[in-house]
């Protein structure tokens, strides 16, 4: 239906153009003779703008009401129409989405086809004082809206990029840390190895044990590799800096060097046997969070810190009760951390808590594969 739509605009465009056209021959032969071509150049522009989407409606307008200030400026006789603040208004818009959102070498000629078309519009009764000076004031709001279009595309171009950056850095964070991991669990997996060969005589009950333990640890090491590599799959990723490794034995120390405002860290449950890349991403939750504190919670009196391990997932909160800006966007540290607890096949929140302040949330899965 949307495509039908889609071609059904131009189309309508191209008839009626080829109609008025054949219609203004027809009644003044002689006193329009720009008449006919003025239309079948509309048409040719409005057909040919059919392989470009966003650049048909720019095309296609632009054309039209270039061809009509064309003929009823040149038409020689006092044509009973007024250009209206409706076709102004429609034309700067296309104006501002032609601009904002084709690149720009599409958009430029596109772009200066509608500016045409805006700064004309005044000419439809003749080349009159005011019609000029109307001219002047609408080339004015058209350059305007132009260089807000532009300002907002660079703007939003500039955030994809740092989005795109904060990503990267997270990536190589990830190969940092995903080196580290398979080293741990090889080297485990050697040592068993080395101590079954050395007692497979003496001991050969202990060597059933020490495969077992093999297996294990080589199954630790393929869920580690196969939750993070997906993360690794970037060509961008060699090009950021790697960061050092951190898990939750250095959460404690974090915490109580926090002191402003004063941190509080509560844990429930066993943590000693959660996997490496979950406690480094949740020690990077819990850095993240407090970082944050620090750069935008105003006021804040207090943090609390909590870790709950449970069956099937450690969940990292994070609360402070300061005063947040209403309306502002995330930062990108916390689009790196959706990013980092996502690829663990996890769940990732963080906005204003419901009895005021900010909390971050995350649940990171500690069994399984988010292949």
């Amino acid at each position: 239906m949307r495509s039908a739509w889609k071609w059904a605009a131009p189309a309508a465009l191209v008839v009626l153009a080829l109609v008025d056209a054949g219609a203004g021959v027809l009644q003044m032969p002689s006193r329009m003779p720009w008449y006919g071509p003025c239309g079948l150049v509309t048409a040719v522009l409005a057909t040919a703008a059919w392989l470009r989407p966003h650049s048909m409606l720019a095309t296609a307008a632009g054309a039209a009401s270039i061809t009509t200030t064309w003929l009823f400026g040149t038409s020689g006789q006092e044509v009973n129409t007024d250009w209206g603040l409706v076709e102004t208004a429609a034309l700067l818009g296309v104006l501002f989405t032609t601009t904002i959102r084709l690149r720009s070498w599409r958009a430029a000629p596109l772009v200066a086809l509608v500016l045409v078309a805006v700064t004309t519009q005044p000419l439809q009764k003749g080349f009159t004082d005011h019609a000029v000076i109307f001219s002047l004031v609408l080339l004015f709001i058209a350059t305007s809206t132009t260089a807000v279009a532009a300002y907002l595309k660079l703007v939003r171009t500039a955030r994809e990029a740092e989005i795109g950056t904060v990503k990267a850095e997270q990536r190589a964070e990830f190969a940092r840390d995903l080196h580290d991991f398979v080293a741990h669990h090889v080297t485990g997996i050697v040592v068993l190895a080395q101590g079954a060969h050395e007692v497979v005589d003496e001991e050969p009950e202990a060597v059933a044990q020490a495969l077992q333990e093999i297996q294990d640890a080589g199954g630790e090491a393929m869920t580690a590799m196969r939750r993070m590599v997906g993360m690794l799959r970037s060509p961008d990723a060699d090009a950021a800096p790697l960061a050092p490794l951190a898990g939750l034995p250095e959460l404690t120390a974090l915490v109580d060097g926090f002191d402003r405002p004063r941190a509080r860290l509560r844990v429930e449950g066993s943590l000693d046997d959660v996997p490496p890349e979950v406690a480094s991403s949740a020690y990077r939750v819990v850095l993240e969070s407090l970082t944050n504190v620090h750069r935008h919670a105003r006021k804040a009196t207090a943090v609390d810190v909590d870790l709950h391990r449970q069956e099937s997932e450690l969940q990292v909160r994070v609360r402070n009760d300061g005063r947040t800006v209403r309306g502002g966007h995330g930062g990108f540290g916390l689009v790196g951390l959706a990013e980092r607890v996502e690829a663990l096949g996890g769940r990732f929140v963080a906005g204003p808590d419901e009895g005021g302040g900010w909390l971050v949330d995350a649940a990171l899965p500690l069994t399984g594969a988010s292949a």
